[in-house]
């Protein structure tokens, strides 16, 4: 029997591709080749203009209510608006590079300890690992796990069980630490109905906690509720950015009390007279602070109806929203304001932040199962916000390009212009796979991210796996059969073009600098045919930009993956030694055995881009013999001459140099 592939984690693989099909939408471009756009300054695609924000409460209300009436139905608005979660493989940042081309081996002093891997130097990103280099904080299965690292053995500080809170991130500054996560509150109405199914409204709220790590066992200070659903974060120098997105709340629809079409037609009725009766709460999220006992110390709307902002061209009902909190002052918020539009996908520079998302028309025709009425096109919108004030938000302009993002690392500031990659049309999107990709130059002007600049015409139907920007240059991967890696010159911004190409077997999925002109990628291998044959990792040469060669590769097992691929923060690169750790899961059988493992492997990168096995490390539970999920290796941290890969079950320390077992500390 021909040996069949179960990948512990190739369901995540698949989802991760079916969330971005259903956060992205790309039309049909004719291409034979790569190409620059034909003007070198002018406004390529139709850009909207600057979001405009409501005088006062009174319009804003006008706004949101005339667009509501209109949408409503027997059942209330439901999630029509709030349904779209918008992530795609998408959870970062970028810059691990100097600004100024790839990382140089040597080009600064060894650091004592590693820090979340990040898209951007100095802008940090919520993780579920974070270390001050003497303690590593950990989130796992409902538990924040303190670990004092500063003897020869790691030792459990404390724990904080979480409880109800479903918490998935946090960020570490000093003795606090904060914790994202979210909820989702069930509200089935109370009503008498002939129907047979009364729909239950899910209520989404954000919940950010604030813990003590000073005096040993964490505790919890203060905690923050916000109705909506938490997008992404970042972290400058102590002020969190939040951004989120929510619906409205706080409607208690009428429902029909019957059946047929009169009793849908007085709910509707009488749901739109609800919506005229409506308060500005209903539209713009609602928080709540409580403190170390339950009680309320704040509460009221995240911001008044002029921090709130209309985009020419309606885009829904959702309010995505910029939130800073400075972790000096508790869970102080000091700044927020909104925009009447969903956002899905996150880049901050240290002094801007962009947020983009799918415009409103394709959202529609995907959300009603498609037809005939086929958006023309499918585009991204793009908002700007200034952050370089660690106290104020700032909306700056808005820009739209053609097709949908990846993730965060398709987008790039450099020089005070945004530079974007994006594919026209998704594999789902049907009709064939006439998708290409393409780069584009963004300039802000007048309120309006302009697009100065475009090269398209990469990839034929082929989607973007991964992209990454490094100074002048771009760097895409796009993949269905073979995987060409394209090297991009922007050092025109008006009239970027592809200098370069390779096609190779299989692809990369995440693109890291690990030297001077050297790219590191971790991926699949794939036959000729197009199909996945397990992880591996590759070295490529790109300090010729018009002639990228690879180096070298390693595919690491046979029905292997690894995280990295939809994660980025699972991989570490210890620039001083060298070294790269790969997180793999692999469960592979056939008629005759199966196959288990669960590790890291670690690689050492040359100086001349070669790939040298280090060693494997797994914890406890990590073979067939005595398989345990909790094994798999989720992040790996290096403090002094030690490295520690952490999993659900517990930590190892091993050495640095070799990745000999030093010591385990089990949870």
């Amino acid at each position: 029997m021909r040996n069949r592939i179960k990948t512990l984690g190739a369901a995540l693989v698949g989802l991760v591709l079916i969330v971005t099909a259903c956060t992205t939408e790309g039309a049909a471009v004719s291409s034979t080749s790569p190409r620059r756009a034909a003007n070198s300054g002018g406004q390529l695609v139709d850009a909207p203009r600057a979001l405009a924000a409501f005088d006062s409460c009174r319009p804003f209300l006008d706004y949101v209510i005339s667009h509501a009436v209109d949408l409503v139905g027997p059942y209330g608005l439901g999630d029509q608006f709030y349904g779209f979660p918008g992530v795609g493989r998408d959870f970062a940042v970028e810059e691990s590079a100097a600004d100024s081309g790839l990382l140089s081996a040597g080009a600064t002093s060894a650091p004592s300890f590693s820090e979340t891997n990040v898209q951007v130097s100095g802008v940090d990103e919520p993780d579920i690992v974070k270390t001050d280099g003497e303690r590593i904080v950990v989130l796992s299965e409902g538990m924040l796990i303190v670990t004092d690292v500063t003897g020869e053995r790691p030792v459990v500080e404390g724990r904080l069980r979480l409880g109800n809170l479903n918490v998935q991130s946090l960020f570490l500054n000093g003795d606090k630490a904060l914790l994202f996560g979210s909820a989702w509150n069930s509200f089935h109405p109370l009503v008498e109905s002939d129907v047979e199914y009364a729909p239950s409204y899910q209520t989404p709220t954000i919940q950010i906690v604030e813990v003590d790590l000073a005096q040993g066992d964490p505790s919890i200070t203060r905690t923050m509720t916000i109705d909506g659903r938490f997008v992404s974060g970042r972290m400058i120098d102590g002020t969190v950015r939040l951004v989120m997105q929510s619906g409205p709340v706080g409607f208690e629809w009428s429902l029909p009390t019957g059946s047929g079409l009169r009793a849908e037609r007085r709910a509707i009725e009488e749901n739109q007279e609800i919506i005229r009766n409506s308060r500005p709460d209903n539209w713009i999220p609602y928080y709540l602070v409580t403190d170390s006992d339950g009680d309320v110390v704040d509460e009221g709307t995240l911001f008044d109806c002029q921090k709130a902002n209309q985009p020419e061209e309606f885009a829904g009902l959702d309010m995505l929203s910029v939130v800073a909190i400075d972790l000096s002052d508790g869970l102080a918020v000091t700044d927020s304001m909104g925009v009447l539009a969903a956002g899905n996908t996150v880049y901050a520079s240290a002094e801007s932040l962009y947020v983009a998302t799918q415009n409103w028309d394709t959202w529609l025709w995907a959300a009603s199962g498609g037809g005939d009425d086929e958006p023309d096109r499918v585009s991204t919108d793009i908002h700007k916000f200034d952050i370089s004030d660690a106290r104020v938000t700032t909306y700056e302009a808005t820009g739209v390009v053609d097709g949908y993002l990846l993730n965060q690392f398709a987008m790039d500031e450099h020089n005070g212009l945004l530079r974007v990659a994006s594919t026209t049309q998704p594999a789902w999107w049907g009709g064939g796979f006439d998708s290409e990709s393409l780069v584009t130059v963004l300039e802000q002007s007048d309120g309006v991210l302009e697009e100065i600049g475009k090269v398209d015409g990469l990839g034929l139907t082929e989607q973007i796996f991964s992209v990454r920007f490094m100074g002048d240059m771009a760097y895409v991967v796009t993949f269905r059969q073979t995987d060409p890696l394209y090297t991009v010159d922007l050092s025109d911004p008006r009239s970027p073009e592809v200098v370069g190409e390779l096609k190779i077997l299989g692809y990369s999925a995440y693109l890291h600098p690990v030297g001077d002109g050297l790219l590191l990628g971790v991926g699949q291998d794939a036959d000729e045919d197009g199909r996945i044959k397990g992880a591996q990792v590759s070295t490529f040469d790109v300090s010729d930009p018009s002639d990228p060669r690879k180096i070298d590769q390693v595919t690491l097992s046979e029905g292997s993956n690894s995280a990295i691929e939809w994660d980025h923060h699972a991989f570490l690169y210890w620039q001083p030694t060298g070294l790269a750790m790969i997180p793999v899961q692999q469960y592979w059988w056939t008629e005759e055995s199966e196959s288990v493992f669960f590790g890291a492997i670690g690689l050492e990168v040359g100086d001349d881009g070669e790939l040298t096995e280090v060693q494997q490390v797994a914890h406890p539970g990590s073979t067939e013999q005595d398989w345990d999920w909790r094994a798999q290796i989720m992040r790996s941290v290096v403090i002094g001459d030690a490295i520690y890969t952490i999993s659900s079950k517990g930590i190892m320390k091993s050495e640095l140099d070799g990745l000999d077992e030093i010591d385990w500390l089990g949870f």
